[in-house]
């Protein structure tokens, strides 16, 4: 596996690689000449303090974090590399800044693969940091092993686990639907039920501080046959369903049928 990150990706963006970005999306969905100077203004930041404006050096285009375009102007760029990353005979993703990439190349020509991202995000004005030909890797709160073949949940050791109390003032669904989430997200991210017992020890008593009565459990996962099976069943159940009503319908069509004539 290769994993990677793109040093200062915010900051780094410029306006030309925003504008390539952009004529890149515009092969996939419509975007109009003024949605991309839209776009592109919004970009212009000025800062102030004690009502005068901080100058600052060069241009005052500026992609910010926190910014009400911020994240969506990231993923988009993040398309836009991608897609030059496509001929490198790699399965690759990007969240934001991290990146993940798996291969069946040989230790040696990893690293070369290694060395073109390198200069493909270059080339875009973007350092990253790299390593190739890892067996074992945390990407953002997964732990993937190549060498098992398993995946379990990770977060950094400092993390503390915080939840919102039972008895807050938050809307009543969200208090609610908060173990079950946690469980989902715990369950996908854990490769057999042994992995989500082991993992969901420091949830479970994050949960039980906060006044949440819920025991995290292991929901066994659907196979792709095991959805399909179970969308044929309903579909079956559905026309079954139809079919009685039809026939529910002929029969007092014809019962009413047979009383007005009987009553003529």
């Amino acid at each position: 596996m290769i994993t990677f990150d793109i040093c200062n990706f915010y900051p780094s963006i410029t306006e030309e690689l925003l504008h390539r970005s952009l004529l890149f999306a515009s092969n996939y969905v419509d975007v109009s000449k003024d949605e991309i100077d839209i776009i592109t203004h919004a970009k212009r930041t000025t800062l102030h303090k004690d009502g005068q404006p901080w100058c600052k050096t060069g241009s005052n285009f500026d992609v910010t974090m926190g910014s009400f375009d911020g994240a969506e102007t990231c993923e988009l760029v993040g398309l836009y590399l991608l897609s030059h990353l496509q001929h490198l005979d790699i399965k690759v993703g990007l969240y934001r800044d991290d990146g993940l990439a798996v291969t069946n190349k040989s230790p040696q020509q990893t690293e070369k693969i290694k060395k073109k991202m390198c200069a493909i995000f270059r080339d875009n004005g973007l350092n990253i940091t790299i390593q190739a030909n890892q067996k074992i890797v945390d990407f953002l709160d997964v732990t993937f092993n190549l060498h098992t073949g398993l995946h379990k949940p990770y977060k950094k050791p400092n993390d503390s686990i915080t939840y919102i109390h039972k008895e807050s003032n938050h809307p009543p669904s969200i208090i609610k639907n908060l173990p079950q989430g946690i469980e989902k997200r715990l369950t996908n991210n854990s490769s057999n039920e042994k992995i989500f017992k082991d993992a969901a020890i420091p949830y479970n008593e994050a949960l039980k501080k906060n006044g949440h009565v819920m025991a995290l459990k292991y929901a066994e996962k659907k196979t792709n046959m095991t959805t399909k099976n179970e969308n044929k069943s309903k579909e079956t159940a559905n026309e079954e369903t139809k079919e009685t009503k039809t026939t529910n319908r002929r029969k007092r069509r014809t019962l009413q049928q047979k009383r007005l004539i009987k009553y003529r």
